[in-house]
């Protein structure tokens, strides 16, 4: 046999060996899966389009005062979605404001209660943290969000509490002027 086919065998069975050995499968054998899990920070207040009017009673009698006795609403709920990671520090919070250049009326309070969650979701539900007389300056009205949803839609997550009432600061009753009668806005805020 001449030395240039020899050697083309040897390499022959040598890459055939090698060869053979990379490609026989075993009883094991794996692939990443990449997880990503995304940021969430997101809410509603439902029933979408929930305005509603505020507006104390008419005396039937002369001599009475305004009747703020039913001036309230507790037809919408807040909700929310979260997921938090490991650097967010404490927890997220959720605050409410008056939207800039809205105001309520000279001697009147706008006051929000967000009630406890009731319990429809799952995670770490955030603790409302009472009455709230609100203003232009943001206030926190939930605290401690983990991650968590609460369900969607209305009567899911906090209900809220809106309550129209006389300032009891002396005098508010003659700063009361049926031409103050406006619409304003609520706004919601959860941190990022």
């Amino acid at each position: 046999m001449n030395k240039l086919f020899r050697n083309t065998l040897i390499i022959l069975a040598f890459s055939t060996i090698v060869f053979s050995l990379q490609a026989q499968d075993d009883a094991t054998d794996g692939h990443e899966v990449s997880i990503k899990i995304p940021e969430v920070a997101i809410l509603d207040v439902e029933p979408n389009g929930g305005s509603f009017t505020l507006a104390p009673e008419k005396p039937e009698e002369a001599g009475l005062a305004l009747d703020f006795t039913n001036s309230k609403n507790d037809d919408l709920w807040l909700n929310y979605s979260s997921i938090v990671g490991s650097n967010t520090d404490p927890s997220r919070t959720i605050d409410v404001k008056i939207e800039d250049g809205g105001a309520v009326p000279d001697g009147l309070l706008l006051k929000v209660t967000a009630g406890a969650d009731n319990g429809t979701g799952d995670g770490v539900m955030g603790s409302p943290v009472g009455e709230l007389t609100l203003s232009n300056t943001a206030q926190k009205i939930i605290n401690g969000i983990g991650s968590c949803y609460t369900g969607s839609p209305e009567k899911n997550g906090h209900q809220l509490t809106y309550v129209l009432e006389l300032n009891e600061a002396a005098g508010s009753y003659g700063k009361i002027d049926f031409d103050q009668s406006t619409d304003i806005k609520i706004v919601y805020t959860i941190t990022e």
